[in-house]
């Protein structure tokens, strides 16, 4: 039996092979199941949903913007057919792609991380040196470099850090913040997840997760 992870709650869950949607069972939200008629990945949508762009292609579907009126404009919901969407081979190709530029944002977090405590240690110095703890925003930045290796432990670590980073940049008066942290934790979590299972297809978990660092409030 296919198990499903709600967008709103997080919750995983077990669901009928072959339905076309379900309801969470912890937070009732009503789910459908869109496939994008270019890249064939699948994705969670809700009810009545007429216009939607593809997070992984960036495909549109629907609305104005769709290229074939006769086409119908809400999206099709239904399982995506094992072996029609993309061959593996393209989905390797793409995990691999989004991998590297998770790399490539962890590494810039590193290196502006870096650079800050550079800074500080180079500031004269008064009647008192300057402190040397780190604030919790260039806590967490340092804490983002163990994205850059894709294991289990490292990323369950990431996601314990990142737990008590986001309670420390909201202390700090930083709310917005905060929230994208606990946001790129839960995507972390996701890829964490998807890393437990061998030779399974983490490329979703890795669009998740870049875009969660790519969000401008993330200020790594």
């Amino acid at each position: 039996m296919p198990e499903v992870t709600c967008p709103r709650c997080e919750t995983r869950q077990s669901i009928e092979a072959g339905v076309e949607g379900y309801t969470c069972v912890r937070c009732g939200a009503r789910w459908v199941f869109a496939t994008c008629e270019n890249c064939g990945r699948r994705f969670h949508m809700p009810p009545g949903t007429t216009s939607w762009t593809c997070p992984n292609c960036g495909h549109r579907h629907g609305g104005p913007a769709h290229l074939a009126p006769t086409a119908p404009t809400a999206p099709t919901a239904r399982v995506m057919p094992t072996g029609r969407a993309a061959p593996a081979r393209i989905a390797a190709v793409r995990s691999r792609r989004l991998r590297l530029g998770i790399i490539a944002l962890v590494a810039i977090a590193a290196i502006v991380a870096g650079s800050f405590l550079l800074t500080r240690g180079a500031e004269p110095t008064g009647a008192q040196s300057p402190s040397t703890t780190l604030n919790p925003v260039a806590a967490m930045c340092l804490h983002l470099r163990d994205l850059q290796t894709p294991r289990v432990e490292a990323f369950t670590r990431v996601a314990t850090e990142l737990a008590a980073d986001a309670d420390a940049i909201e202390a700090a008066g930083n709310p917005q913040a905060a929230d994208a942290v606990r946001k790129l934790r839960r995507a972390v979590i996701g890829y964490r997840d998807a890393l437990r299972t061998q030779g399974g297809d983490d490329s979703a978990a890795a669009a998740a997760m870049a875009q969660a660092l790519s969000d401008p409030n993330i200020p790594c």
